[in-house]
């Protein structure tokens, strides 16, 4: 993140004030998200432990999952918490695990899981690693070992980090991501680490107040801590791990937040993409054999269009402009507009920023977690950003337009020419104003549209319920298992063919701010109560083709083995 300026400028408060304008004019929209946190039966409260000694960490979480953790067909939720870093909290905070009844209600089931960890959780990702049938869970932690639980299968975890050979270095860990990048029918991980803070080497920053009354404690910049290097770690098969970072080629040191696996040139295998905080973002091309070349600054993702070096937090892959093949979006600190890099093809991409509607809204705003989904069931990607500031007093420094806690942003797609953002106007859930962090998408209540849960620092998470009018519209919902590929068939991608278009998604784990969403691949459908023809790429390259799909299901496929 970037050092906040002494002195706000006159352009940021004329491009915040003509975004409100805009959006008050704009015809109402159809989409609508209600907050349910509540009625559905989720209590738990972030902790995030922030102390007078402001320990980096402490502002950057916090992250969540939504996972099928007992395989009954239902999104369940596991939440990171943290604690006080230097000091002992009785009773002390615990992450909480939620199970779904099935119609979007939970009920805590920390206690008996295994799950209630009492370290400072940063993010998490979830996949089948040992090929056994359900999901397991990879959680970073700061200050301590991370966590990979095994599923038992029977509502129980246990942490094999230690034998897995996958407990992590010193340092202030971020996002992680399982992929199969070499194809062996394994998951691999990769592990973001950011900079080097940990406990012993906090800093006392300070900067100058506003009033003129001396300089005052905050929260460090980035660049007062060296950056690191991500850790990519190889899936033997056997229940461990090795590291395979330089001999694989992910060498780069670079403030890691953000990390989203994806195919971006249509070859087949999974490339990488590093959203990075004051460095360079990164772009790992896979040359099919899971061993990548860095390729961020020619690829047009590492600095912006101007040659700035900017602060990018989270991240997330699709197509949103429909051309088939698979974007990039990364969150971006205020002042700096967040990025939508369109995939111009030859592994190169262009910020569109500018001229697809997104850029303006996103000014004054410090964003974080991000989602593309179909949030109205017409085809075309719709995009959820969580937002809320870094510096807890940032008041006292200079002056600001929305402060610590903020308004979230919710883009609707225009029929992939463009964006244009509806913020209040898509319901009460897009109202609230917290300081938000992580970010996941997932059909909680299994009625075909796609609901929300927000992540907030110090705070209740937000579930946000997707009560859309459907007004014809329909949907899909795609549980894919691998055979010859990975279990979760992590990397597939399926492309639906209708007469007037053709949509693709890809099945992903991690992506958004230290989160990750639900395994099944969603299409909205518009006014097609029919897939005329479903296309599968599996991992492997095998290639499963459907014709005359109902809308309306969630459809199970099996990869042929």
């Amino acid at each position: 993140m970037k050092a906040p300026q002494p002195v706000l400028p006159v352009l940021g408060v004329a491009v915040f004030l003509l975004g409100a304008c805009r959006e008050e004019s704009a015809p109402a929209s159809p989409i609508r998200f209600v907050d349910r946190t509540d009625a559905a039966g989720i209590r738990f409260r972030h902790d995030n432990g922030k102390s007078e000694a402001k320990f980096y960490a402490e502002q950057m979480g916090v992250g969540a999952i939504f996972f099928d953790a007992d395989q009954d067909g239902d999104q369940d939720i596991y939440l990171l918490n943290g604690k006080q870093l230097a000091a002992e909290q009785d009773p002390a905070p615990v992450n909480a695990f939620y199970l779904n009844d099935g119609t979007g209600n939970f009920t805590d089931a920390t206690a008996a899981s295994g799950l209630g960890d009492p370290r400072f959780g940063m993010g998490v990702c979830g996949a089948d690693y040992d090929n056994d049938g359900d999901v397991d869970l990879f959680v970073t932690n700061f200050g301590a070992d991370n966590a990979l639980y095994r599923n038992e299968g029977d509502g129980t975890f246990v942490d094999v980090a230690a034998d897995a050979g996958v407990l992590g270095h010193d340092g202030l860990v971020s996002s992680a991501a399982f992929c199969d990048v070499d194809r062996d029918g394994f998951v691999d991980l990769y592990v973001g680490y950011c900079l080097d803070h940990t406990l012993e080497n906090n800093k006392p920053c300070k900067w100058p107040r506003r009033d003129g009354q001396g300089a005052a404690r905050r929260y460090c910049n980035p660049t007062n801590y060296f950056a690191l290097p991500d850790h990519l770690y190889r899936n033997r098969g056997d229940g461990t791990f090795e590291d395979v970072s330089e001999a694989w080629g992910i060498t780069e040191k670079g403030r890691t937040l953000g990390v989203a696996f994806a195919d971006y040139d249509n070859d087949g295998d999974s490339d990488i993409v590093v959203a990075c905080d004051q460095t360079p973002n990164l772009y790992y091309e896979n040359d099919g054999t899971g061993h990548f070349r860095e390729r961020g600054l020619e690829a047009g993702l590492g600095v912006s269009n101007d040659g700035r070096v900017q602060s990018g937090m989270g991240i997330v892959a699709g197509d949103f402009d429909g051309n088939l093949s698979l974007d990039v979006s990364i969150t971006y600190f205020e002042d700096q507009r967040n990025g939508f890099y369109a995939n111009q093809g030859s592994s190169f991409f262009r910020d569109v920023e500018r001229e697809n509607g997104t850029g303006e809204p996103s000014d004054p705003l410090l964003a974080w977690g991000t989602a593309f989904f179909d949030a109205d069931l017409d085809k075309d990607l719709d995009v959820l950003i969580a937002n809320g500031h870094f510096l807890d007093n940032v008041e006292m420094f200079r002056e600001v337009l929305v402060g610590y806690e903020q308004p979230n942003l919710l883009y609707e797609n225009l029929d992939n020419t463009g964006f244009r953002s509806i913020g209040e106007q898509a319901g009460p859930g897009l109202a609230i104003r917290k300081v938000s962090r992580g970010l996941a998408i997932a059909d909680v209540d299994n009625d075909g549209d796609l609901d929300a849960l927000v992540a907030n620092l110090h705070e209740r998470p937000d579930l946000l319920i997707n009560e859309t009018p459907r007004e014809g519209r329909h949907w899909l919902s795609i549980q894919l298992t691998g055979t010859v590929s990975n279990r979760d068939a992590i990397g597939t991608r399926v492309t639906a063919h209708f007469a007037d278009r053709s949509v693709v998604r890809e099945l992903f784990t991690g992506q958004s701010y230290l989160s990750q969403s639900e395994l099944r691949i969603h299409f909205g459908l518009g006014l097609d109560a029919v897939v005329p023809k479903l296309e599968v790429r599996w991992p492997t390259g095998r290639t499963t083709v459907l014709e005359n799909v109902p809308g309306d299901q969630f459809l199970r496929l099996t990869e042929p083995n």
